[in-house]
This record gives C-alpha cells, sequence and structure tokens, in this order.
C-alpha cells in the first residue's frame, strides 16, 4: 500500500498517478508494464514512484484495492443490500453494464488479474479479495432467508460459497466467450450477456429458490 509520502500529495497528483497505475496495468500485463512510463505520464521522476510505494507489486497491488472499491461503491447504489437476490441478477445487469463502461479501466484490469493466463499473485488476489466479497454476500443472503425469498435450511456461508463458485465460473465463461469472439468483454453486445443470465438464474432459482 502507498507510503505516507504518496499520502502527502496534493489530491490532484495522487488521483493523477492512481488513475495512471489503473490505465497501464489494465492495459499489458503484469510484467510488460514499464514504471518509466508511469512516471513520465505522471511528470515525476522513477525514482519519486519508489518513494511513494515500496515496488511495483506495491503499485499492482494498489491499483487493484482502488479498481476493487470504485466498483462497490457503484454496486452500494444500487441498494443490493434491500433486494430480492433473483430480481437484482435479473434487474441490475444494464447498471451494472453502464458502471464497467464508466469504470473500462477498473473492470478490464479486475478482469485481467482474476481470469486472465497471465495475471501473476492470483493466489494472493483471492485471498485478499474473497474476504471482502464473502462478508458482503453473506449479509444479502442473511436478508434474503429472513424475506423469504431464498431458503433459509441451508448455512449463509455455504450458499456464498456456492454462488461464488458458480458465479466464477460463468464469468469466467463470459469472458473467455469474449476472447474468442472480441478482445474484451465490453465488446460484446448486452444482448449476448442477457441470455447467459436468464439461464443462469433459471438455474440459482431452482437450487436455493424458496419453495
Amino acid at each position: 500500500m502507498p507510503k505516507q509520502t504518496f499520502l502527502n500529495l496534493p489530491e490532484e497528483k495522487r488521483n493523477l498517478i492512481t488513475d495512471t497505475l489503473i490505465k497501464y496495468f489494465s492495459q499489458k500485463p503484469y510484467h510488460e508494464v514499464d514504471i518509466s512510463d508511469i512516471a513520465k505520464e505522471c511528470n515525476v521522476a522513477k525514482g519519486s514512484m519508489y518513494q511513494y510505494f515500496e515496488n511495483k507489486k506495491d503499485m499492482y497491488f494498489y491499483a487493484l484495492e482502488v479498481s476493487y472499491q470504485r466498483f462497490l461503491e457503484l454496486l452500494e447504489k444500487l441498494d443490493m443490500m434491500h433486494v430480492n437476490l433473483f430480481d437484482y441478477y435479473e434487474n441490475s445487469l444494464e447498471t451494472i453494464w453502464i458502471a464497467m463502461k464508466e469504470l473500462k479501466s477498473e473492470y478490464l484490469l479486475l478482469e485481467r488479474a482474476f481470469f486472465s493466463q497471465d495475471s501473476p499473485f492470483k493466489d494472493e488476489i483471492n485471498e485478499k479479495f474473497l474476504k471482502q466479497s464473502r462478508e458482503f454476500l453473506v449479509k444479502i443472503i442473511k436478508y434474503n432467508q429472513q424475506k423469504g425469498y431464498i431458503r433459509d435450511d441451508i448455512d449463509p456461508v455455504i450458499i456464498s460459497i456456492f454462488l461464488e463458485g458458480a458465479s466464477f465460473y460463468m464469468k469466467k465463461f463470459v469472458i473467455e466467450e469474449a476472447l474468442s469472439r472480441t478482445s474484451t468483454t465490453l465488446d460484446l453486445d448486452i444482448s449476448y450477456f442477457k441470455d447467459a443470465l436468464s439461464q443462469f438464474i433459471k438455474l440459482l432459482k431452482e437450487g436455493i429458490g424458496k419453495k
């Protein structure tokens, strides 16, 4: 994470460095990113980047953390905590699609980090972000159980593990399809996602939906 020297920078400079890190790490594999290019675009010396961060890996994880938090902030605006889980999946796709477009670099960085073959530190990335996402998901599941939307005879943590696995491989499938047809998932037509999602929702309802 950033050193105090980075935190002491003016907000405008911090934002420039942050956004530039996200842009470069989203565009290239980790090992191809040259910190000199980032420093040049930010109009700072390369050595200054190492005064702000411990090393390149530290910069990478900082870019991931900021990207992840920006996405969470957008998702929270959907009031995801207080909706029917199935309605959320069915009705929020278009909003999330817009968010993906608005946070294009952030999304592409996260997609590359979690799913790309050239992604480094996958175990660390999963360990770091899985706990955050699971805690968030368990709260949603408990709310849905209390409302009678989904089965309450299964431990919320077990349901969250099931949803994590199902969602992960669903995303993996969609991303692989995207890469076989286009350059990224952002280049696919939203109708493709709607078709895939409707089938995914059907499976979820039959598995965890309240009978």
